[in-house]
């Protein structure tokens, strides 16, 4: 994932790289399904520093959310839409400070494409996301993102 803060001194920082990682339940029509994003993390360093020094400053968080994902065809693949809520942790680390961390709620909301790679079912996802995590009255991120993720079917086998 990559990624840029958005509002107040979002300027400050330059792009975000992250991870995730989730468990897909799909329901019963094949074009809709839950998500357990088990777990998803950001760092955002400061602009013009180097990458993971103590003396820079930086923003983060990790999170844990669950979501609902509607696809907009007949099948599991396509274009889709996928709004999730949950727990999260921000870090803020100011320059020549301690890090200051908040708990709080996480919010996103992801609309991308879909996309069956190979014969078991397997696909390949290109979404934008938008996430906004509450960690306290001062500890507040909005980002917005580009995700690439490739999820593999495991549970469901595939008769032809």
């Amino acid at each position: 994932m990559v990624s840029k803060l958005v509002g107040k001194n979002s300027s400050r920082f330059g792009l975000g790289y992250g991870l995730f990682t989730y468990l897909e339940f799909p329901r019963p029509s094949e074009n809709q399904s839950f998500r357990i994003e088990l777990m998803e993390l950001s760092f955002y360093p400061t602009k013009g520093e180097k990458f993971f020094t103590s003396t820079a400053g930086a923003r983060g968080y990790v999170s844990i959310k669950l979501g609902y994902k509607y696809v907009f065809s007949e099948t599991a693949y396509g274009f889709y839409l996928l709004p999730s809520a949950g727990y999260c942790q921000t870090v803020f680390l100011e320059k020549g400070q301690s890090a200051s961390n908040g708990y709080g709620y996480a919010a996103a909301l992801e609309g991308g494409y879909s996309l069956e790679v190979g014969q078991n079912g397997h696909s390949l996802n290109f979404g934008l996301k938008y996430e906004y995590d509450h960690g306290g009255s001062v500890q507040v991120l909005q980002t917005v993102g580009c995700r690439i993720s490739y999820a593999f079917n495991m549970f469901q086998r595939r008769d032809y």
